[in-house]
């Protein structure tokens, strides 16, 4: 989701919609819930620590993925906070930003840059499933990064 400028030197910033956050806190609740039930179970050790170690896994995931951002800032350059990674890129750095999906049909769309090298750099916080309103707010999105990176050239 495209936010409002929050600092005066942010030009346009991408973060994951509503949606992820809420999905995001509603893992840790099921995934904590689900631990407390596990440990009350009496089940064996070894599959009670497994069961933790998964659920810390995929609650930490999906936070990592609520938490990635893209933003843009008037200086010229685009700080990208992936799950697990951060760059920073200036905009002469950005050959072109495309649309993709993840996966193959069906799956959830995002922008993706396309480096001078032949690399893509994927912003994570532009994930969305592939609806017909949600498609039409990330091309937006797109659009609006495109222009941000045209300015430098």
């Amino acid at each position: 989701m495209i936010t409002g400028v929050t600092a005066p030197d942010v030009e346009l910033e991408l973060k994951p919609a509503p949606l992820a956050a809420v999905l995001s806190v509603a893992s840790l609740v099921v995934g904590l819930a689900m631990v407390i039930a596990v440990v009350r179970s009496g089940a064996p050790v070894p599959f009670v620590l497994l069961f933790v170690v998964a659920v810390t896994g995929i609650c930490g995931y999906n936070l990592a993925t609520a938490l990635s951002s893209a933003t843009a800032r008037v200086d010229g350059f685009l700080e990208v906070r992936n799950r697990t990674r951060r760059r920073r890129l200036h905009r002469s750095e950005i050959d072109r930003v495309v649309l993709d999906s993840v996966g193959g049909f069906g799956s959830n769309r995002r922008i993706e840059l396309l480096l001078p090298d032949g690399t893509t750099l994927p912003l994570v916080a532009t994930e969305t499933p592939p609806f017909p309103a949600l498609r039409r707010r990330l091309e937006d999105q797109a659009d609006e990064l495109r222009s941000w990176v045209g300015v430098g050239i």
